[in-house]
């Protein structure tokens, strides 16, 4: 539903409709979103703020206290309703729909609500689970990684940005045209170095992309959360807890890249004269406020939060058509180091175009990730 408020802004805005027009679009209130979610009388159990996604909630806990009846509370969008009601106490240890309808009745979306235990940062990305999300765009359908926990329950750790490239979708390929998630620029593959894995290919935004000063969206895959908003490089929350009481040392894993053909540098010059990708884990301090425990996508490696780092070099940013290893270690930065008796949050980020935070690349380049490893277990 967010979408389609951000859309008939969009729309507002390119066909010069009347201030009155736009007005009269969004009173006719037809959103039905979570907003904002919580714990009655628990949020300290969380290790970082729900993570709302399009029509998913996932509640992360810090430790499994025995039992999994919570009682969570929400903030939807003006007039909107919910079924089972804010505030009811319900049993979790399988997740549980909710059901939301917008004021005039006319709408309604049904989210998934999970509350999952945080198992820790001995962290490894296979890639082999992925749903399709419906969205609110009617031919849009892309991927969603998750991982499993020990209880089987599905914790979405990854994220990408299909969801800001959905609200493009219908204008590059026509509203009656089925839109499959390989359309996106993020997507499961089978052919994986083993089983499924994830392919990331920079594509062209089209007309409405560029208006909107975002003529091209890279491929990409994070450990965090996406949240739809404008700019869209600001849509992108980067960490999740980590939730071990010795220091990363090395991001690992295995990729395919080809750079498409011609590089673009659309907002601001660059020193490359052809695509590369990029990929890197950032180990960051935690903040006492669960709502500021991430990194936009604008940090430039300069938040004062960053304890260290892990990043692709040039010796991996190569073309190569085989699966082939990479093995990145971390480093401290700015004089730091590890405290285990601190709470550190962590992101892992990869991206087919390196610049592509800033809009620059080659439509095309992609890059094929699979068996995402973060090493931990050396004591600083």
């Amino acid at each position: 539903m967010e979408q389609k408020r951000i859309l008939s802004f969009m729309i507002c805005i390119m066909l010069f409709f009347g201030l009155n027009g736009c007005i009269k679009e969004e009173a006719l209130n037809t959103e039905a979103d979570i907003e904002q979610a919580s714990i009655l009388n628990g949020d300290l159990a969380l290790s970082t703020a729900p993570s709302i996604g399009n029509n998913t909630i996932i509640f992360k806990l810090k430790r499994f206290s025995g039992s999994y009846v919570h009682t969570p509370e929400f903030v939807l969008t003006p007039g909107a309703t919910i079924l089972p009601k804010s505030g009811t106490e319900l049993d979790f240890s399988q997740p549980q729909k909710y059901t939301v309808t917008s004021q005039d009745g006319a709408w309604s979306k049904t989210y998934t609500v999970s509350f999952v235990v945080d198992e820790g940062a001995n962290f490894y990305g296979a890639f082999e689970n992925a749903q399709v999300v419906d969205t609110d765009n009617p031919v849009g359908h892309y991927h969603q990684f998750f991982e499993l926990t020990a209880d089987a329950q599905k914790n979405i750790i990854w994220e990408t940005a299909n969801e800001g490239y959905n609200i493009l979708a219908g204008t590059l390929v026509g509203e009656d045209k089925d839109l499959i998630p390989s359309f996106y620029p993020t997507s499961q593959v089978t052919d994986g170095y083993l089983g499924n894995a994830a392919k990331l290919m920079t594509k062209d935004t089209g007309p409405l992309g560029g208006m909107f000063g975002s003529p091209l969206a890279a491929g990409n895959l994070f450990v965090g959360e996406f949240r739809l908003t404008f700019p869209t490089v600001n849509s992108t929350r980067f960490g999740i807890s980590y939730n071990n009481d010795t220091a990363p040392v090395a991001l690992k894993g295995f990729f395919k890249y080809k750079a498409g053909e011609k590089f673009v540098d659309n907002t601001k010059p660059s020193q490359l004269t052809k695509d590369t990708w990029d990929g890197y884990a950032i180990l960051f301090e935690k903040s006492a406020d669960l709502n500021k425990n991430f990194l936009t996508g604008t940090h430039a490696f300069k938040d004062s939060r960053i304890v260290s780092v892990a990043r692709i070099g040039t010796k991996e940013q190569i073309e190569t058509d085989k699966w082939t290893a990479f093995n990145v270690p971390f480093s401290f930065v700015n004089g730091k180091s590890f405290d285990p008796a601190k709470e550190y949050m962590y992101t892992i980020v990869f991206s087919s175009s390196k610049e592509g935070d800033i809009f620059n690349g080659a439509v095309g380049s992609t890059l094929f990730i699979d068996e995402v490893e973060l090493v931990t277990g050396q004591k600083k």
